[in-house]
């Protein structure tokens, strides 16, 4: 039995069998007694958690007027219709209206609390649905990303701050956090009139990463046929934001910064110099500090980097954000799948936010999307498929981030035997990330 203090609507017009009602539910909420639809439709407002009618009333409204009115006055609020043996294929007619269920007198008690317990639990869900629905339209979405708490504000906040300067931005945060979201948000908020131009320095060779940034000559090299223009002369006037700069080769970093430095860049092949006015924005998942001091970074690049700092919090240091995630998510995962997802069942919903979420953000919203594929349910009611009783799930509770980015990566890849590319889907992480993690710490 729920404990509640929404309201149950009782519509029922032979007082026995009112008082019966009132007796069966008494416990399972606040309960509101008519004896005609025309008094149950007058009292219907918002704090009505599910409503129980009978079929017949006398009178001109009966039950399945009742229903009709409550669809468009409260849509949330699950209706369930009685009836008598001879009406049964009326009441089924009724739920292919919209009603919740249906039960025939005799009534059984027991199947009627139930009922009456799952609809009620139906509303909440609901409920607290549009409600963070409402909040990320009104408060809690932000140029695209979200979050309520103190520490996602407090991004907002800096986001806001740098968004209208010129300073270049240095973005730091594990990987799924939301770095790319941060930097179309600074561009959006710019006042650059040219557009934004991305980069992942890790997801490029080498040896094709220099032409991708500063472009080429006709003829620069074997196979450059025609003029290409690079990265930087794409975004002139606008900005250019470089994921993953920590993978930057040395020789690249040193060019990088001259440009920095000049404004002006030369294509491979090219005597002639092109100025150029681009707002760099930068994001890592890694410590530029330590790759400084193992000579992989360059400080005063660093430094030129970093005019502005803007660190984006893990998911496990914002875990009251998680259901704004999941209400935001489901909302863009129901149209992607043609699904009229409700909301997410409140044992898993817990389970959700005491999980770590090594891989963040993104981590969860792909779990999520995975659970909605496999809900039978509007109300998604399973875990994912990595969350079990072997899950992956890291305690911070005494262990550094290295620690348990570790221990998360070897239970990744001990769960799917080894197999890098699927260990790397688990944890939500890239393929080159998590190659560069098996590295960092190690793992054989």
């Amino acid at each position: 039995m729920i404990e509640t203090n929404y309201k149950i609507l009782i519509v029922e017009d032979n007082k026995r069998q009112l008082d019966t009602y009132v007796e069966i539910l008494s416990g399972h909420g606040e309960i509101v007694t008519c004896s005609s639809g025309e008094d149950a439709i007058e009292v219907m407002d918002d704090k009505l958690a599910v409503i129980v009618t009978d079929l017949m009333l006398s009178g001109e409204i009966n039950g399945l007027e009742v229903l009709k009115n409550a669809l468009i006055k409260l849509p949330d609020t699950p209706v369930i219709l009685v009836t008598g043996h001879a009406t049964v294929e009326t009441a089924l007619e009724a739920m292919r209206s919209g009603a919740y269920d249906y039960l025939v007198k005799p009534i059984d008690i027991q199947r009627l609390r139930i009922l009456v317990d799952k609809a009620i639990e139906r509303y909440s869900i609901a409920s607290e649905r549009n409600k963070l629905l409402r909040a990320i339209e009104e408060e809690t979405l932000f140029m695209g990303m979200v979050g309520n708490s103190e520490e996602m504000q407090d991004v907002f906040r800096k986001l806001t701050a740098v968004g209208p300067t010129y300073a270049t931005v240095l973005i730091m945060g594990e990987s799924g956090t939301g770095k790319e979201l941060a930097a179309d948000a600074i561009h959006k908020l710019s006042k650059r009139n040219g557009e934004i131009i991305k980069l992942n320095c890790s997801a490029i060779p080498e040896h094709l990463l220099e032409s991708e940034l500063f472009g080429y000559e006709k003829g620069a090299f074997t196979g450059a046929t025609k003029r290409k223009p690079g990265k930087f002369e794409l975004a002139n006037d606008g900005t250019l934001f470089l994921d993953e700069i920590g993978d930057m080769p040395l020789t690249l970093q040193s060019k990088l910064l001259r440009v920095l430095e000049t404004g002006i860049v030369e294509l491979l092949g090219s005597t002639t110099p092109i100025k150029i006015d681009v707002r760099i924005i930068s994001a890592t998942n890694q410590d530029l500090l330590k790759l400084i001091n193992s000579g992989k970074f360059r400080h005063d690049l660093y430094y030129r980097l970093r005019v502005f700092l803007l660190e984006i919090p893990p998911l496990r240091e914002h875990p009251d954000d998680i259901p704004l995630f999941i209400s935001y998510f489901l909302k863009q995962i129901s149209a992607k799948l043609g699904k009229d997802l409700s909301g997410i069942s409140p044992k898993v919903l817990k389970t959700l936010k005491s999980y770590e979420w090594p891989g963040n953000i993104r981590q969860l919203r792909n779990a999520l999307e995975e659970m909605a594929i496999l809900s039978q349910n509007d109300i998604i009611d399973i875990l994912p498929s990595f969350i079990d009783e072997n899950t992956i799930r890291p305690k911070i509770s005494g262990k550094t981030m290295d620690e348990i980015e570790h221990e998360a990566i070897v239970q990744a890849l001990g769960k799917t035997d080894g197999n890098r590319t699927k260990a790397a889907k688990l944890l939500g992480i890239g393929l080159r990330t998590l190659y560069r993690k098996i590295d960092k710490y190690g793992i054989e």
